[in-house]
């Protein structure tokens, strides 16, 4: 046999992980680990062509800057005789205002100038176009980009000009599990999550590209899944009509497209051994009610490569392709997975279950999918965006009408942007721990509500802790707690009620500055509803780092009222 030699830059990934693992207790890596779990909460800032903000100094790296449309009669035409819906005086509305804009307009636009052109002709239009009618008409204006040599332009990545270094160290803890996991790794990108995943593949592609690592995109759509379980692989171009809402994108990403027919002429056995060759899997970020479509059929049944994506040894999400990996049996029942929603409707309306398997909502209703999703995380449902979006409330209020048909308490886990957390599968036990910008939010249903109060616990954990898994339950490692900072002299909250708890990010604010100025209790309002935090024995707060939210809360007893 050949001997094969590993790159300096591949043995010191390796080094890193070992030294990360060393944090943990030795037993858990006697063995290698079963699997991880890279559990990111969104906003993988992220240096591309199309991002140069996310640049160091705002670089424009070379690639593809922008979606580009025109407006021609023969487009026009096209969108008149294809049109989507049944509403006639939608289209008819349409093609007359297309049809002015195209004496106003340049040969090419950008979406922002097409939609400002839009508006000054009708705004009113515009807005009353349905998500099927509005997301048709952009994609029959949009024209393909070619460079030289007749080949696409593409979104480029560079994620060694990030600005944000967290974002790198997650990005550097994938691409590190995956060579601890296989001398020779090769990672799928599935961009499902996406309204238009041909559009997505360039990014995730780029973003994966690790040096000694196989990265390539997996055409697994929804066109794919029914076309590939029935045999209908020449009718995929009608099944992104029908099933993803897309059009004309054959024409746009030529090359994706002629991918995803090359993997349904292969058929079911091959895709199902490409994904069980491959050492890890990552979803990307969207909508997880779509991300299931390529998991699920439309009767709830796995489809054939399921089980295999599951049992990746590294599965990675993000916000959306993090959601979908909660399901599957926990000790509290059945684990669903998040669909909608914002804190204040939940608590105004509760939650409402979703009955098909793929249903989404449009509304920012509290919404979940009872059957939930992949089920690589069965510890309880993961939410993503956490505190930046303020949904501590939404998913507190889901654990709580969960409860109500459940024996013990349930768990919730939502994780802050640029923020992972990582979870560490092995036959010795589990173990957790979050890495990147921020925390991760605990919150757990107390099964105490009364009529008129309902209370929850709130935990935060920051950047660098490590949480034990035992006994059902969840706790900041007492190695963490160990190396925690020494307590900092602050000045003590103001007695003042907070307004607008519910807003951005102020209940992170208002917990972290609890924890920094040890704080027993404060009180926030949002409209009609008191929050009432309050620390009881149980509580703790230790500063886990000098981090802007490095400051970890155990146990904050969260009450909510009405008055």
């Amino acid at each position: 046999m050949k001997p094969q030699f590993l790159s300096f830059k591949f043995l010191s990934e390796i080094a890193f992980v070992i030294a990360f693992f060393s944090l943990f207790p030795n037993h858990l890596f006697a063995k290698q680990s079963g699997q991880t779990l890279i559990l990111a909460g969104g906003a993988l800032t992220t240096c591309a062509s199309l991002s140069p903000k996310n640049c160091e100094k705002n670089t424009q790296i070379s690639g593809k800057t922008q979606n580009i449309f025109t407006l021609s009669h023969t487009k026009i035409s096209q969108i008149k005789q294809q049109w989507p819906s049944k509403n006639s005086q939608a289209k008819n509305n349409t093609i007359k205002n297309l049809v002015t804009m195209q004496a106003k307009s340049s040969p090419t636009l950008s979406k922002k100038e097409l939609l400002w052109l839009w508006r000054d002709i009708d705004s009113k239009q515009l807005n009353n176009l349905s998500d099927q009618e509005y997301n048709f008409v952009l994609n029959m204006l949009e024209v393909a980009q070619i460079k030289s040599e007749n080949k696409r332009l593409k979104e480029r990545v560079n994620t060694a000009l990030n600005s944000e270094s967290a974002a790198t160290e997650i990005l550097q803890f994938i691409s590190s599990s995956l060579k601890v996991n296989n001398i020779n790794p090769s990672m799928l990108a599935i961009t499902a999550s996406s309204r238009d995943p041909y559009e997505s593949a360039d990014f995730y592609e780029g973003l994966l590209s690790f040096p000694d690592v196989n990265s390539q995109w997996l055409a697994l759509t929804p066109a794919l899944a029914k076309a590939i379980t029935t045999n209908k692989c020449d009718d995929l171009t009608t099944l992104r009509h029908s099933e993803m809402g897309l059009y004309q994108r054959e024409h746009i990403y030529p090359d994706r497209t002629q991918a995803e027919y090359e993997l349904c002429k292969k058929g079911t056995e091959a895709l199902v051994e490409l994904i069980k060759k491959s050492t890890g899997v990552m979803f990307n970020g969207g909508d997880q009610s779509l991300t299931r479509k390529v998991l699920f059929d439309e009767n709830n049944q796995p489809y054939p490569w399921t089980k295999a994506l599951q049992s990746r040894p590294v599965v990675v999400g993000t916000s959306a392709g993090t959601v979908v990996q909660s399901g599957g049996q926990a000790h509290a029942g059945n684990v669903v997975m998040i669909t909608n929603g914002t804190s204040l409707l939940a608590l105004k309306e509760g939650a409402q279950a979703i009955d098909a398997p793929s249903e989404r909502s449009n509304s920012d209703s509290l919404t979940y999918n009872r059957f939930g999703g992949l089920s690589t995380f069965s510890y309880g449902v993961l939410d993503t965006h956490f505190s930046e979006r303020n949904r501590s409330l939404r998913l507190a209020t889901l654990l709580d009408d969960l409860n109500a048909s459940q024996a013990q308490p349930a768990f919730g886990f939502g994780v802050d942007e640029t923020t992972a957390l990582v979870v560490i599968k092995s036959e010795a036990g589990n173990v957790m721990t979050v890495i990147g910008k921020s925390g991760v939010v605990m919150v757990k249903s107390t099964g105490q509500a009364q009529a008129k109060i309902k209370t929850y616990s709130y935990s935060y954990w920051p950047a660098g802790s490590v949480i034990d898994i035992k006994n059902n339950d969840f706790t900041l490692s007492q190695r963490t707690i160990s190396q925690a900072l020494p307590a900092i002299k602050i000045p003590p909250l103001p007695v003042q009620r907070f307004g607008s708890i519910l807003m951005d990010a102020k209940l992170r604010s208002l917990t972290q500055a609890m924890c920094l100025s040890q704080e027993k209790t404060a009180v926030g309002q949002q409209d009609e509803f008191i929050i009432s935090l309050s620390a009881t024995p149980e509580s703790a707060y230790h500063r886990i780092s000098n981090a802007q939210y490095g400051c970890a809360v155990s146990n904050l007893e969260i009450a909510v009222s009405t008055f």
